[in-house]
């Protein structure tokens, strides 16, 4: 039976594919982590920097193809699929003009970015084997992207959800022989980490294209039409994506300036804070399914003119965030020191004793902002839905690097303790989620309508 327009069961339908695709993608960072928690806090800690860095090179055009979803989810309910393929083909453009650039800069400078914030040399030096190799799948995770927002857009979502289990079915084993050094492979460590990751994420890219070059899709899209640069289509893309795009670079980049400074704290609080945020992304990096779905839905119900169900679509995914973040909340604060232990190897327990003592009370804090947490990231996929990407990236990045700096500040000058700078972090996540609601709340979202400017 088809769900009623606008419910929390339509939105459930189209999110829970995601939903799922993105906890796998989560697992498989997970797994690599809980790996190299074995050798030790160094190699532990070097992939948060390794990690934030290639997403911050990455996010520009992850931003930019991210608005292909809500553009093309128009275009597609005005029964347009000739503008959705067209749009399509304009992000792919701009997938090979920036896939190279990102990736040269990323393999240069990424190593003077990370010597700014005086690491000890030992974790230093295993942050850059990690990211000279994670780097590479800058072409083939953007290209994933691309294509698979392409089906997301038109509310094919469980196509990208088989591809992450596949590709978690390689990655997993692949890590763990490289990691450990398995059946006479070398023992990789940090680098084999990064290995298994760039090897698995080759398959979803062939996947994901002999999905779209398919007869059915052929038949309804002409996925096979010859490439054709459309110039108002290239520019509506930039118009609405690039705000998008500048929002995750410089947000990442924000973060990652506190993450960094918080390391410099010592390797026990660099360790921490990578046990904290694994479970942080684990828990809520999945809500992007939710933000995802309902972006394209909203999208979807403005290119019909249907600006109440636009409008009950978004209430409707806000209860649903409501309720996961719930749960996710109560599980956390319950279980606090056991899912801080997990990432502790029983032949080194005393070297992390430290790093339990910090993980501990950080996640404590981190669950009084979980809901608002969820909230604000659901929010800003329905405002980007309609097309107010700018004013959410103005909003989100002076937020951010407000607090990355003051908690440099704080730290070196008037000598905050780690849990302080982290409650700084987590009182910036409550005025993200007011600034956004309000916004949300005025309703001049519901006026917007990108493919009619």
């Amino acid at each position: 039976m088809k769900a009623k327009e606008g419910s929390i069961k339509e939105i459930f339908l189209l999110a829970y594919p995601l939903f799922i695709s993105q906890s796998v993608d989560v697992a498989m960072i997970f797994s690599d982590r809980f790996f190299l928690s074995d050798l030790g806090k160094n190699e532990l800690a070097s992939t948060l920097p390794g990690g934030i860095l290639n997403y911050l090179f990455s996010n520009l055009i992850f931003g930019i193809l991210a608005q292909m979803i809500p553009l093309i989810s128009q275009y597609y309910a005005a029964k347009e699929n000739e503008n959705a393929i067209r749009t399509f083909q304009q992000g792919f453009f701009l997938f090979l003009i920036l896939s190279p650039i990102a990736f040269f800069s990323a393999y240069f400078f990424a190593p003077k970015l990370l010597s700014i914030f005086g690491h000890e040399e030992n974790l230093y030096n295993s942050e850059i084997k990690y990211f000279r190799v994670l780097c590479f799948t800058i072409f083939t995770l953007n290209l994933r992207v691309l294509i698979g927002n392409f089906f997301i857009a038109i509310g094919r979502t469980k196509i990208v959800t088989v591809v992450s289990f596949f590709t978690m079915l390689i990655n997993i084993p692949v890590s763990y022989v490289l990691i450990f050094g398995k059946f006479g492979f070398p023992k990789l460590g940090v680098e084999g980490a990064a290995l298994g990751t760039l090897i698995a994420s080759i398959s979803p890219v062939f996947i994901l294209g002999v999905q779209f070059f398919s007869r059915e899709f052929q038949e309804n899209f002409q996925t096979k039409t010859n490439l054709k640069f459309d110039k108002v289509l290239f520019f509506r893309l930039l118009r609405y994506g690039l705000p998008t795009g500048f929002e995750m670079i410089i947000n990442v980049a924000g973060f990652m300036f506190f993450c960094m400074v918080m390391y410099s704290y010592s390797s026990d609080v660099a360790a921490a804070i990578s046990i904290v945020l694994n479970w942080d992304m684990l828990c809520f990096i999945p809500m992007f399914g939710i933000s995802q779905s309902v972006g394209s839905l909203v999208g979807k119900y403005l290119g019909e003119g249907k600006k109440e169900t636009a409008l009950k679509t978004a209430n409707s995914s806000l209860i649903l965030g409501i309720i996961y973040a719930s749960a996710i909340t109560i599980c956390c604060f319950l279980f606090t020191s056991s899912l801080v232990k997990v990432f502790t190897p029983e032949t080194e327990f005393q070297s992390f004793e430290k790093v339990l003592e910090y993980g501990v009370l950080m996640l404590k804090i981190s669950c009084a902002y979980f809901i608002a947490d969820s909230m604000y990231q659901i929010l800003g996929g329905i405002l980007k839905g309609a097309g107010d990407s700018l004013w959410t990236m103005f909003m989100s990045n002076s937020l951010m690097w407000t607090i990355a700096i003051s908690v440099y500040i704080c730290k070196n000058y008037f000598g905050f303790s780690p849990i302080e700078s982290w409650m700084i972090l987590s009182g910036m996540v409550f005025v993200l989620f007011g600034s956004f609601f309000h916004r949300f709340y005025q309703k001049k979202w519901l006026n917007r309508l990108m493919i009619r400017e």
